[in-house]
């Protein structure tokens, strides 16, 4: 067996314990795991919908929020889970042939994967009733979610390594997650506020995420703001310091 098969064949093995560990033996513990995600998209677009009956660009409310608020769920949702994902395998590493590399990236397939079910079932609903969510770049929209998932998987390895530094990183992470949700523009354009606050929200990566995405949807959008090096030489940057810290500081991750 080759060394890929090997590492292969552990990462789906883990893949496999994890996913029973977290969700049970029952499916109906991974539907828990989707229906979080999909009912906070859910509700979000269902607000929105109601307090503004048009969107601030557009016509639909519901395409608006959902191009908003999908960056967010590819990227904040995995990363945070990333960062938790050594803390529940550490009686694992007794077994040589496993590293902390495998833990991780078994955990980033499985919340990738949940993410994209998560994608599939808002496209899925929206046409059932009666909302188009068909994009007028087709390629725009792809690259956009691709780079919002390398952004994802960058922060989470770097999340890793902090969670091994600091007790205390998991709550950090969550605060720097709903700053960074309220200054993504997910419910404004950026010419609704401030000269000031956008300014703030340029140094934002999700902000350019979302407006990556929504550039798919309406024509001239994200023309002024929207930088794509700069989300992918965020991404690159953590991703960078993430394996770094996995290499150099691997017996600390061991040990916790």
């Amino acid at each position: 067996m080759t060394p890929i098969q090997s590492r292969t064949n552990v990462v789906l093995a883990l893949i496999l314990r994890d996913m029973r560990t977290r969700f049970g033996r029952s499916h109906l513990g991974y539907l828990v795991a989707i229906a979080w995600p999909f009912s906070h998209l859910l509700t979000l677009i269902s607000i929105m919908a109601f307090v503004n009956r048009l969107a601030p660009i557009g016509g639909d409310p519901a395409v608006f929020v959902s191009t908003g608020v999908l960056p967010y769920i590819l990227c904040l949702y995995p990363a945070r889970m990333m960062g938790l994902a050594l803390e529940s395998s550490r009686a694992l590493f007794l077994f040589p042939i496993i590293t902390p590399f495998d833990v991780i990236v078994s955990r980033a397939i499985i919340e990738f994967m949940t993410a994209f079910i998560v994608v599939i079932l808002l496209f899925t609903v929206a046409g059932a009733i009666g909302v188009d969510m068909t994009p007028i770049d087709a390629s725009t929209l792809a690259s956009g979610l691709l780079a919002t998932i390398y952004l994802s998987l960058a922060m989470g390895f770097l999340n890793v390594v902090m969670v091994s530094i600091f007790r205390m990183w998991h709550i950090t992470f969550i605060i720097i997650m709903i700053v960074m949700y309220m200054s993504a523009g997910v419910f404004v354009v950026p010419s609704a506020v401030s000269s000031e606050f956008r300014e703030f929200m340029w140094f934002n990566p999700l902000f350019h995420c979302v407006e990556w995405i929504r550039s798919a949807y309406y024509e001239g959008y994200g023309d002024e703001l929207l930088s794509e090096s700069y989300v992918m030489w965020v991404a690159t940057a953590c991703l960078l310091v993430g394996l770094l810290g996995e290499r150099f500081l691997r017996g600390k991750l061991l040990s916790g």
